[in-house]
């Protein structure tokens, strides 16, 4: 594991930030607002963002209103301090362009567009800018994306190396890089009607044949997305989802209010539940803690509302309907309100109990904690009722057969007996790739390769819990390169979900605006190179 040498030229800029989707703005933006004027010359920034326009990123691009947030509007904000910015947001806009967008109405509770969510993180970058010239901060947008990036040596800086441009040394380096692709199904890729990856979902719309069938491999929250664009899209072929469970998410009731608060699972509520158990959280402890909370709540914990039907997928998603329907279930409330502390809870839990999770729970606990908007939900009823839709579980493979240009899916059946489907399409929606070691992407591959990152255990990348910075190959912190979004997944778990990673996001802005007003005030402005004006 080498290091760059260390330079006598001055840093190009204060803080590299690598990415420009929704995490990188809200990282940047609540960076700038705790910027102190007073400490020292303002800092400069580099952004590397290959988009012309930062903000959406990958998950919020433009696309059909079909594909809904599934968080409500009230805890998706790029401030993690003002949980309604969004909604304020969209309360400012004309309601024409709304109504165009497919938002009808705009209120907390509501699941909106996901494109919605992605002109308000346009809006937020524009905020940061405007916010950057008041303060006299030089932000610059490098339209590149980034293949290197290495601590130098003796602490002095982190070299980053975009694909396009010169090289540029900063302080420090925050890299927000997105989901990594999923490699579910290498052999498949150049198989025509292939999809990697159901987003976005206009792709699926406009490359399908109407009347073709198609198969989707999955059936979670990225299932749901690709069967209700393919109805928006008025598809008329079969579609059928599987997967090793055959289980379709949860329906959130839209009756949900969040709880006050939570007695064992907020944040010093664990801390004093882990203190009573030797100072660690087992998984068991943890069930037991979630069903305090939900019968504090009023709750139920009947077996088949917090863990669904299973079997048929038809029949639980009528029942879901049914319940989500009828009246609020606070289990989900629960579950959600878990959010403020779920990094925490996840660190205090020991390593043997996080691999427990994640064999024997994991995928139960997506299924039902992952729920979605009843607007699609009744969508899918809709499609199962005429039978175009139908989810199998026991999911084995899929091969592609290019004598005939079908993709042959097979399913191994209660009794055992192996089930062969054909479809012209496949579409895989079994989510984004959390091996670090094996990634495609050259920026992260460069970073194992080179020591200066290694792969944690339960997914992305390895990082201190109290900063997010990096450990090295050697287990060792380094100071100058932090994480945020999908690879930080090891280390606080729940890290798909806005409002967790505005609040991630805000406590790196927190440490690392401080201290580079420290860095400032001792060394004066920093110059940016030529190259990146």
């Amino acid at each position: 594991m080498t290091a760059p040498r260390a330079t006598s030229s001055p840093p190009a800029a204060d803080l590299a930030i690598v990415g420009g989707g929704s995490v990188a703005v809200s990282f940047l933006y609540q960076f700038l607002l705790r910027l102190d004027p007073a400490a020292g010359p303002p800092p400069a920034i580099v952004l590397y963002e290959p988009q012309a326009e930062p903000g959406p990123g990958g998950a919020y691009q433009d696309d059909l209103s079909s594909n809904l947030l599934n968080i409500p509007a009230g805890n998706m904000s790029a401030l993690a301090d003002h949980r309604l910015d969004f909604v304020e947001w969209l309360r400012g806009q004309d309601p024409a362009w709304l109504r165009a967008q497919g938002a009808e109405t705009i209120d907390p509770a509501d699941f909106l567009p996901r494109p919605l969510f992605g002109a308000y993180m346009r809006a937020v970058y524009a905020r940061a800018r405007n916010l950057a010239r008041t303060l006299g901060v030089a932000l610059t947008h490098a339209q590149s994306r980034v293949r290197r990036v290495a601590p130098l040596s003796a602490g002095a800086g982190v070299r980053v190396e975009p694909e396009q441009g010169a090289p540029c040394v900063a302080r420090l380096a925050v890299l927000c890089n997105g989901n990594l692709p999923s490699l579910a199904f290498p052999g498949l890729r150049d198989a025509p009607g292939y999809f990697n990856s159901p987003y976005p979902v206009h792709a699926l719309a406009g490359g399908i044949a109407a009347d073709a069938p198609v198969c989707i491999v999955g059936t979670s929250l990225s299932a749901v997305d690709a069967v209700a664009a393919l109805q928006q899209a008025a598809h008329r072929g079969p579609i059928l989802c599987v997967s090793r469970n055959g289980r379709l998410p949860a329906v959130r009731s839209p009756h949900n209010r969040p709880p006050d608060s939570l007695r064992h699972l907020s944040r010093d509520g664990a801390l004093r539940l882990a203190a009573r158990h030797g100072g660690g959280l087992s998984v068991d402890v943890i069930a037991a803690a979630l069903k305090d909370e939900v019968l504090a709540l009023g709750g139920s914990v009947d077996a088949d509302d917090l863990l669904g039907l299973a079997g048929d997928a038809r029949i639980a998603l009528d029942e879901e309907i049914r319940r989500s329907a009828l009246a609020a279930r606070p289990w989900q409330a629960v579950a959600a309100a878990t959010n403020a502390a779920v990094d925490q809870i996840w660190h205090l839990m020991p390593d043997a109990e996080r691999g427990r999770f994640q064999s024997q729970w994991r995928s139960l606990w997506m299924a039902r904690r992952a729920t979605f908007p009843m607007r699609n939900a009744l969508k899918l009823q809709a499609l199962f009722r005429t039978g175009q839709l139908q989810v199998g579980a026991g999911y084995l493979d899929s091969r592609y057969d290019a004598a005939n240009g079908l993709f042959h899916t097979r399913l191994r059946g209660a009794s055992g007996a192996i089930s062969t489907h054909a479809s012209r399409y496949l579409v895989n929606a079994t989510s984004f790739s959390v091996d670090a070691p094996g990634a495609q992407d050259p920026l992260v591959a460069s970073l194992l390769r080179d020591g200066h990152a290694r792969a944690d255990p339960h997914g992305g990348l390895a990082l201190d819990y109290g900063t997010g910075c990096l450990k090295n190959a050697r287990g060792e912190v380094q100071p100058g390169i932090s994480v945020l979004g999908s690879l930080a997944g090891g280390t606080y778990f729940w890290t798909t979900s806005m409002d967790v990673n505005a609040r991630l996001a805000r406590d790196q802005a927190r440490r690392i605006a401080a201290e580079i007003s420290r860095a400032g005030a001792r060394e004066g402005p920093p110059m940016l190179k030529e190259a990146l004006r």
